[in-house]
């Protein structure tokens, strides 16, 4: 994942590295000015200097080495400002293709999935992502170069010093490899309760009313606190391989300069003074500065090992959300489109059993056309198929078996699926309200509608007065989901959704089932003028949107499918299944 998009920025890449390199010979370059110093002040007191020696004074060498460090400064500035660039870059590139997947999926995706673990896929595994995949890169060349220059700058000083230290520092290395491999398990582990915790969290607080009307503020209170006590073991647990990490790390690094002193003690410690003094005084510096500046690599790899942990644990459910596959016909999106429906819409074999539960068949073998212009209603006991024919007519799901044909020969597989629900309109029980102002939801589907045909649809919803009592009239954001919203007010703002859209066919899934009488009568007085000239299917169980359909299909319970069709002074004057129902008081 990470070198396709250094492949793909690759300018950006190209810098980033340059930077990096041209750092790294910076940092090294000053161990090496600093033992030009030290033989060019001991020069002065007579000591004579080897062929390695450039002649500048120490003066001249300091000020290079301070516009090095200048420089240098100047060129990390530079690197993280391009790296964050790139992450930046990448985070957006990965949400944006994350919530391209998700809307592209089918229904039942989400059938199993709380929103608060898929917005912590989107939101969380995207930054964490892109903040390690142009950081740990970087780091790691940045580190393994500043190893490879120190160490040629050792070996350059003392060699047996050199060869002392890159042991130990490989011993480290070695040690902190393996606890890694536990960080990352626990990492993990964190992760998946914290995406589970979210997803708890944006249940309840979705779901606010349930828990106000119930009186259960403190069981959802320690409810919380009995979720979190997995994650503080798991913490804890983290807590104790991240602390091993950062043990050996700094014990490492306190073995690093106790070798390197101790190795330097035992071999210059019992020669001639004169050599011994010309190794402390000129080179041991030296060599600690570039013993330093490799030591430093290991903070970096300990951060690295930390942010890789965290980044492959998060890739893997980026590239899990990404790679998902629809379980509908990808003509879905690139299919033929149709400019209107301007004629029937046939179920040809149709059966249906959902996805989630294939053994379970809802509809059996059936055909039946909807005749452009009329109106249909859909009845039956719950649980017998009514709003599975919504969702077939939505293309929320294909038929089991069989097709769905618009227009009398196009098949709503090979459809693009946008063409047609531009021409579909779709009321459900549950009023789908977004955060946003009136304009943008009226406005939703018909963006290039303007606000006073917005305005226009209100007026014919019934909804106008009522918007312009609030202080920032059609300006006023909603809240999420409706939040300050009634039923009734929710519905009336799906009409002139529906008015502004203009569809030619309309679905009405349970419309009004949960509004009071009073209210549900001025909703349906409105639902029937939006009725004229259209095709339209209505699943219901109230006499009052039933009473004129040109025709009801009547569904028997436990998956019987179609047992009875007919008008509604028909039906209820034949022994039947709707008989049955209207003399129980189930239709009215």
């Amino acid at each position: 994942m990470i070198a396709k998009y250094f492949k793909l920025e690759w300018k950006l890449a190209l810098i980033i590295v340059s930077l990096s390199v041209i750092s790294v010979l910076a940092s090294i370059a000053i161990p090496l000015l600093t033992r030009q110093m030290t033989m060019d002040i001991f020069s002065k007191y007579g000591t004579p200097a080897d062929s390695s020696f450039w002649g500048l004074s120490w003066q001249t060498t300091l000020a290079i080495a301070l516009g090095v460090v200048l420089g240098n400064a100047v060129i990390s500035f530079l690197t993280q400002y391009f790296s964050v660039l790139m992450s930046k870059r990448i985070e957006i590139d990965l949400r944006n293709k994350s919530l391209e997947a998700l809307v592209r999926q089918d229904i039942s995706y989400y059938s199993d999935k709380k929103i608060g673990e898929i917005i912590t896929k989107v939101i969380s595994d995207t930054q964490i992502v892109g903040d390690q995949s142009a950081q740990v890169p970087v780091t790691l060349l940045s580190a393994f170069l500043t190893i490879i220059g120190a160490s040629v700058m050792m070996f350059v000083f003392e060699a047996t010093l050199a060869a002392s230290v890159l042991g130990m520092f490989f011993l480290i290395l070695v040690a902190m490899m393996i606890s890694f491999s536990f960080t990352k398990k626990r990492i993990t582990k964190v992760r998946e309760i914290v995406t589970d915790i979210n997803g708890n969290v944006t249940d309840r607080i979705s779901t606010v009313r349930l828990v106000k009307s119930t009186g259960t503020e403190n069981y959802e209170t320690q409810r919380f606190k009995e979720l979190h006590k997995d994650y503080y073991s798991e913490s804890t647990k983290l807590a104790k391989v991240q602390a091993l990490m950062i043990t050996i790390l700094f014990s490492g690094i306190s073995f690093i300069q106790f070798i390197a002193i101790g190795v330097a003690m035992l071999k210059y410690g019992n020669v001639d003074p004169q050599v011994g003094m010309l190794f402390f005084g000129t080179t041991f510096a030296s060599f600690t500065l570039a013993q330093g500046i490799m030591v430093g690599p290991l903070f970096q790899v300990v951060m690295s090992a930390v942010g890789i942990a965290q980044a492959s644990v998060a890739s893997q459910r980026i590239d899990s959300t990404i790679k998902s596959t629809s379980i509908l016909n990808p003509h879905y999106f690139d299919g033929k489109k149709v400019d209107s429906i301007d004629g029937n819409i046939e179920f040809k074999g149709v059966s249906f059993a959902y996805p989630e539960k294939p053994s379970k068949q809802i509809l059996p073998k059936f055909d039946f056309t909807f005749k452009k212009g009329r109106s249909y209603a859909f009845v039956g006991e719950t649980g017998s198929g009514k709003s599975t024919i919504s969702r077939l007519l939505l293309r929320f799901y294909d038929p089991t078996e069989g097709d769905v044909i618009v227009n009398g020969k196009d098949n709503l597989k090979d459809i693009n699926l946008a063409s047609y629900l531009y021409n579909v309109g779709y009321v459900e029980q549950d009023p789908q309200i977004l955060f946003g102002d009136v304009y943008e939801n009226v406005r939703y589907g018909r963006f290039e509608a303007t606000n006073e045909e917005v305005i226009e649809a209100c007026k014919k919803a019934e909804l106008h007065d009522l918007i312009m009592t609030w202080p920032d009239g059609y300006d006023t954001i909603l809240g999420e989901r409706g939040f300050m919203l009634s039923g009734g007010q929710k519905q009336r703002m799906i009409i002139a959704r529906m008015f502004l859209k203009d569809p030619q066919v309309l679905i009405l899934d349970e419309a009004t089932s949960a509004l009071d009488n009073i209210v549900e009568k001025e909703i349906q007085e409105k639902l029937e003028l939006l009725m004229v000239g259209r095709t339209t299917i209505s699943i219901a169980h109230r006499l009052s949107t039933i009473r004129n359909a040109d025709e009801i299909i009547v569904l028997g319970a436990d998956g019987a499918g179609i047992v009875q069709t007919g008008t509604f002074d028909e039906l209820k004057n034949k022994p039947g299944h709707f008989q049955k129902l209207y003399k129980a008081g189930l239709m009215d």
